[in-house]
């Protein structure tokens, strides 16, 4: 079956000090190495949540590896992934009215409408 692979959304948000260390936190995520102070924003695992955060230090544990849904953005530090988040809350609202992030993620990489490498200043 192989080593599951952390999957990566095309319309990637990233946090200001990710987006400066974006060639390295990628190639982490494909070696499968831990990347120190790397956080990512994730679908959630349950229907009642909008967003998940969870550690990059976490993937080394195959059952979580294998059971992430697609990362929709990369923080380095926890403050910078609710920056992220917020940036997400807001291009949500400004789109839609709403603030049903999940919906508003999914429909755009769906359609492609988000620009990849969205950064956060």
């Amino acid at each position: 079956m192989g080593t599951p692979k952390v999957k990566l959304s095309d319309g990637l948000y990233f946090g200001a000090k990710a987006a400066e260390q974006e060639e390295k936190i990628r190639r982490a995520l494909r070696k499968g190495a831990w990347f120190p102070g790397l956080f990512l924003i994730t679908y959630p695992l349950n229907e009642a949540e909008q967003l998940d955060i969870i550690e990059a230090k976490y993937l080394r544990n195959d059952i979580i590896l294998r059971t992430l849904p697609p990362v929709v953005g990369l923080a380095v530090g926890k403050r910078e992934a609710y920056e992220v988040i917020a940036k997400i809350a807001h291009d949500t609202f400004q789109a839609t009215g709403a603030c049903d992030m999940k919906s508003y993620l999914r429909q755009t990489d769906a359609a492609g409408m988000r620009p990849s490498g969205r950064n956060i200043s």
